[in-house]
């Protein structure tokens, strides 16, 4: 039984390590995106202003 119960709670935090990552990437991906759109845009405003 105890190893029932090991197995099952390594299961589970396997399973939320694995969801964790999963949102940590997709995060990342995100971030990295959302800055290299960001960058430019802001170059540009700046050049239009002056």
């Amino acid at each position: 039984m105890v190893v029932a119960n090991l197995i099952e709670f390594l299961r589970m935090f396997l399973s939320y390590i694995l969801t964790f990552a999963v949102i940590a990437v997709v995060s990342g991906i995100g971030g990295f995106i959302g800055v290299k759109v960001w960058k430019p845009k802001a170059k540009a405003e700046k050049a239009k202003n002056e």
